[in-house]
């Protein structure tokens, strides 16, 4: 029982490790270098692996010693693994992640590496070990590995609602020493149980310390190439969605997002708030109409002079900013929705009274992702704001960089669309450049094939569209727009020195924009937006990287692109996918310097000293095996999230309770697989035959599923997608331990290396699984899992043979 409690443990440990590694990175560098985390875990774990497959001698169970001694270096694996995570921890929080063309920058981030890849590097030595060393059913070892990692996942989404990210690490290095004490107690010096016992007092104390003492604790010290300036700041919040940082407060001028130039800059007290080292908004002070005058000067609220009463939803509360401006206006009625708690709870408590909207009687916050909640609500609303949304941090699922925006998909604009009033307006703002449209213009096209999509016949009469400066906003209105709103917005225009760009009824100058509004129907949209540089295709449930813009074939222009080199949409779009290129030509390289010449040496020592020589057919099936189960079950986790977290419209849900499901699930498997029969054939075939019928299935019934109960509660969706889920996740967990058990039958030493094939080919694919999802469209993970599962029964074929194994 006790190797059970330490795998199950240490894998708990592990993975939350990894997970929070990533939420760190976040803040200490790019959003899009997520995967960092994710393959450097991968990279450790795997040598961790390879470490024990070349030093069989060292982690060998003896018959004679009842596993005494095994127990014991198990142990202190995992005490170094505790010892070894502070310490990276404190290398990660004091070294600048930056990509820069100096030999310093690469030592940097190099050092970075090696810190990531340590624990993991102990962990990966102890789950193989345990896994392949001990002289117990493979399936309920592989079962408690799984289940701990699943119960880390959840360990993470609570934690980070009351801890922060250091504080959590280090919690993951205490549990590390529990999974030690479990592995050996009963055979362990007392040295050794004093030693972890001091240990682990110093980690949990550290960890309340820290949580106490925020700024001043244990924490990134450089933040995105900066040294982090504690003076500047009241106080911080983590959560699994991001780290807030809320600064002094201080009397400037108003922070505007797009100013009229005639803007007041007057000054007026507000507090920042920093939002992972770089993105931000602030909130103000509002305790009479008087503090927020100003607001009437910014673009992004032009929609309410059109639209001056009747009830306003704001999709992404913030700081408070575009409630304040509804309620300016003049709205009876304001509903805030934000997927994000902290922000919420810092307007209903600290900031209650200085941001003066908790306690107004017409405004309502709603802590819930906006497109599940409109999707539930029969509300109808005047005029629907989404000012600036992005979600380009790195959340929790922090290892799909390139995240996927279900607020820019043609299915979420219908949804926005069918609550507004008839006069409704639903009005967003994105970032412009008049010489490379980039989010304008892709926002435009969303436009268009929404309003297509939605029955309107003429979608032009229904659109506008303002700029100044950087910031655009786009005006759909419910109905076409009368002559009365476009003299207004025309008035409105000329008042405040905007530009209208697109205005009913008038030929746009842009020529993008003018082909994209002048189309007759969707199909002539595609047609339209088929051959231009950048991606203007609106994003579907199917494809929702919005932000996303590269064509591959036009990446060189990226380069030639000034924009590339100052930022904007095209500069984070060239970084985060020459950063997804990069990581899977290093994972592959990776795979041949850890995995690949280990292998070759040691086979090729083997001829030498025993003349042993395996069959090429076994070799490989064996080899080819235990690599498709780790490359289908990334495939088909990570769009099964991806999908499924489009339909539960929040991504902690995602992360939480499918990924929980998925590994859970599939701990079960691994426990029920004790009870499959090897020596009955028909069953050693047919699970691959499932497994494939029943991923084709998900695939065709999900969009159906997705389609039918978009309107259902929240509890609803939740049970019906860990419904779906279950089935998959216990078929796919029969498959590692009973690949086990076939070599384990011949007597087979390669198993540590099958582990290590198992992982490193899951980490190479869940790079590509994003890769394909952008570029190609979430379905083709799943037939490419389907197609992986399918191949097994080959690979099981030649293994079942080897095993000469009869009816």
């Amino acid at each position: 029982m006790h190797i059970y409690l330490g795998t199950f443990l240490i894998a708990l440990s592990t993975l939350a490790l990894e997970i929070t590694l990533t939420r760190l990175l976040s803040v200490i560098t790019w959003y899009h270098l997520a995967f960092f985390a994710i393959a450097t875990a991968m990279l450790g774990m795997t040598a961790g692996a390879v470490t024990v497959y070349l030093k069989e001698n060292w982690f060998t169970q003896k018959k004679s010693d009842n596993s005494d001694d095994l127990d014991n270096k198990v142990g202190k694996v995992c005490l170094t693994y505790a010892l070894i995570t502070p310490i990276a921890l404190i290398i990660l929080c004091l070294t600048p992640i930056v990509w820069k063309p100096s030999i310093m920058s690469f030592f940097a981030i190099m050092m970075a590496t090696i810190a990531c890849m340590l624990p993991f590097y102990f962990s990966g030595i102890v789950i193989t070990t345990a896994l392949t060393k001990y002289q117990l059913p493979i399936g309920k070892l592989y079962a408690s590995d799984l289940i701990g990692a699943s119960l880390g996942c959840l360990l993470v989404l609570g934690g980070l609602e009351f801890l922060d990210a250091s504080s959590l690490i280090l919690l993951c290095a205490a549990i590390g020493i529990l999974a030690g004490l479990s592995f050996a107690w009963r055979s362990s010096t007392s040295k050794f149980r004093y030693l972890s016992a001091g240990l682990f007092i110093v980690l949990m104390s550290s960890v309340f310390i820290n949580t106490s003492s925020s700024f001043y604790g244990i924490g990134p010290f450089v933040i995105k190439g900066k040294i982090k300036r504690v003076e500047l700041y009241l106080f911080e919040r983590w959560n699994s969605f991001s780290r807030i940082a809320v600064s002094k407060k201080w009397h400037q001028p108003p922070p505007y997002w797009g100013p009229s130039p005639h803007a007041p800059q007057n000054n007026i007290w507000q507090h920042g708030m920093n939002i992972d080292g770089e993105a931000g908004t602030y909130v103000q002070k509002f305790s009479s109409p008087k503090d927020i005058e100003h607001l009437r000067f910014d673009i992004t609220n032009i929609a309410y002079y059109l639209r001056p009463t009747g009830g306003a939803c704001i999709i992404g509360v913030g700081g408070g900013r575009d409630l304040q401006s509804a309620v300016l206006f003049g709205h009876e009625k304001v509903v805030g929705v934000d997927v994000n708690p902290i922000f919420i709870g810092l307007l209903q408590n600290e900031f209650r009274e200085f941001a003066g909207l908790a306690d107004h009687k017409g405004v309502t916050f709603k802590v819930e992702e906006a497109r599940s909640y409109l999707s539930r609500m029969p509300d109808k609303y005047s005029i629907i704001q989404m000012s600036l949304i992005d979600t380009w941090a790195a959340t929790g699922a922090g290892a799909f960089s390139l995240s996927e925006n279900a607020l820019y998909t043609t299915e979420a604009w219908q949804i926005f669309f069918n609550r507004l009033a008839d006069d409704g307006i639903f009005t967003v703002s994105r970032w412009y450049d008049p010489k490379n449209l980039g989010e304008t213009g892709r926002m435009i096209s969303l436009a268009i094939a929404s309003l297509f999509q939605s029955g309107v016949q003429n979608p032009a009469q229904h659109i506008a569209l303002v700029t100044v400066g950087r910031i655009s906003t786009l005006l759909l209105s419910k109905q076409p727009f009368n002559h009365q709103d476009i003299a207004k917005l025309k008035q409105v225009s000329g008042d405040l020195a905007y530009k209208p760009v697109i205005i009913p009824y008038e030929s746009p100058n842009n020529e993008i924009l003018k082909d994209i509004v002048s189309v007759d129907s969707q199909e002539a949209l595609y047609t339209v937006v088929a051959d231009k540089p950048l991606n203007y295709e609106p994003p579907t449930d199917e494809n929702p990287y919005f932000f996303n813009m590269l064509r591959l074939q036009h990446l060189y222009k990226a380069f030639q692109s000034k924009t590339s080199v100052d930022g904007g949409v095209i500069g984070g779009n060239l970084h985060a996918t020459l950063t997804l290129i990069g990581l899977l030509i290093s994972l592959f390289l990776l795979t041949l310097v850890t995995i690949i010449v280990p292998l070759l040496i040691k086979v090729h020592s083997e001829k030498s000293e025993k003349n042993v020589k395996k069959p090429v057919k076994i070799f490989w099936s064996r080899m080819l095996y235990f690599s498709l189960i780790g490359a289908g079950f990334m495939f088909l986790e990570i769009a099964l999230i991806q999908r499924l977290s489009v339909f539960l419209s929040h991504p902690v849900y995602a992360l939480g309770i499918l990924l929980f499901t998925i590994i859970a699930s599939t701990g079960l498997g691994s426990l029920l697989s004790e009870r499959l029969p090897l020596t009955r054939t028909p069953w050693i075939f047919i699970f691959p035959l499932f497994m494939t019928f029943a991923i084709v299935v998900t695939q065709f019934s999900l969009p159906l599923l997705i389609s039918n109960m978009i309107t259902a509660t929240m509890l609803s969706k939740i049970i019906v997608s860990i419904v779906m889920i279950f089935p998959l996740g216990i078929l796919m967990g029969f498959f590692f331990p009973t690949g086990m058990r076939l070599v384990n039958a011949v007597g087979d030493t390669d198993t540590p290396w099958y582990w290590a094939l198992n992982g490193v080919f899951g980490v190479l694919c869940s790079a590509l699984a994003v890769f394909f999802s952008i570029y190609l469209g979430i379905s083709t993970n799943f037939y490419i899992a389907a197609f992986c599962y399918a191949t097994l029964l080959i690979c099981l074929y030649y293994m079942y043979k080897a095993n000469q194994i009869t009816v």
